[in-house]
């Protein structure tokens, strides 16, 4: 007997350091899923971020399970902001249910070109047990710049040209964005252009407010017709860590095209009346104190203005 409880009570203590302590039986997590849209932020604007948190235990022995007294709580590092409160409550999700959540996250322009994670935490309680689960979700978020292009004082010279004549359009490109533009090019578009006209010129990078000049020479067709043409203008560029994203701004101009008139050669009118009548008398003068091997007192035939008198 006395070998007997000594053999049992090594054995009782080996069961007691195997067995799990404060761990409550049979609470396993619900296996949330979260996903999120709107990761991608841009610097210097209020981007709308939603939360979508769905209850996906579906265990065979008890389909209808639901967990409650649910609390989402969302945080987001610096220099990421997010408006309002961070917490939700639900007082339950049903299997397969799912919750959303949409806010509002300010993302400064230090993060443009980084990268950041956050976290989605939720607590809640499943049945038969009344502890809480706690799971956490990491979710991450983009920080990228913007790039707004504009285009200031468009001129065309002259603003009236002709069939197969050429003008030069003339202004400057402005970024008002946050980040420099790369790959910046300015291009006329019209009908008006003839055919292989190169209308565009290169300007590489454009950096925020400061204002890039351009000018570029356009030829047009010989066959046109007199009209006023649209000349559209347009910009565009990329940001470098979006190149697949480019962005563009336009502007219209107008030209007139006039045909050349050419103006008839008219002989100058010979004076009439009183003054050709002095005209004649002061030459025929000349002749008779000068004389003139060209005057007209020559010639068969001539009066005298003084004979008219």
């Amino acid at each position: 007997m006395n070998s007997l409880r000594s053999w049992m009570i090594p054995a009782f203590a080996v069961l007691l350091l195997l067995s799990p302590i404060g761990i409550a039986e049979g609470q396993n997590p619900a296996h949330l899923t979260v996903t999120v849209t709107g990761q991608s932020l841009t610097a210097g604007f209020n981007n709308t971020v939603t939360v979508t948190v769905t209850n996906s235990y579906y265990p065979k022995s008890f389909p209808s399970a639901f967990i409650y007294d649910v609390d989402i709580a969302i945080s987001l590092p610096s220099p990421l902001h997010m408006f309002g409160d961070s917490h939700w409550h639900y007082d339950q999700i049903a299997s397969k249910a799912s919750v959303t959540i949409s806010f509002q996250v300010y993302a400064f322009p230090a993060g443009i070109g980084n990268s950041y994670q956050g976290s989605v935490t939720v607590t809640y309680k499943e049945l038969p047990y009344t502890s809480y689960t706690v799971e956490s979700h990491e979710v991450s978020f983009s920080v990228h710049g913007w790039i707004s292009l504009v285009l200031y004082g468009v001129q065309v010279a002259p603003s009236v040209s002709v069939p197969g004549g050429n003008a030069t359009i003339s202004g400057n490109v402005l970024n008002s964005g946050n980040v420099a533009a790369f790959n910046t090019s300015v291009t006329v578009e019209s009908e008006a252009l003839a055919p292989g006209t190169l209308a565009s010129v290169y300007l590489g990078e454009v950096d925020t407010n400061i204002l890039r000049p351009f000018s570029l020479a356009i030829n047009f067709k010989k066959n046109l017709t007199e009209g006023t043409y649209s000349l559209v203008v347009k910009v565009s560029a990329i940001d470098s860590s979006m190149p697949s994203s480019p962005y563009n701004a336009q502007h219209i101009s107008k030209i007139q095209i006039k045909k050349t008139v050419v103006q008839p050669t008219t002989r100058p009118q010979q004076p009439a009346g009183i003054t050709a009548l002095i005209f004649e008398i002061l030459r025929y003068l000349y002749g008779v104190f000068f004389g003139s091997p060209t005057t007209a007192t020559t010639q068969p035939g001539y009066i005298s203005p003084l004979e008219l008198i």
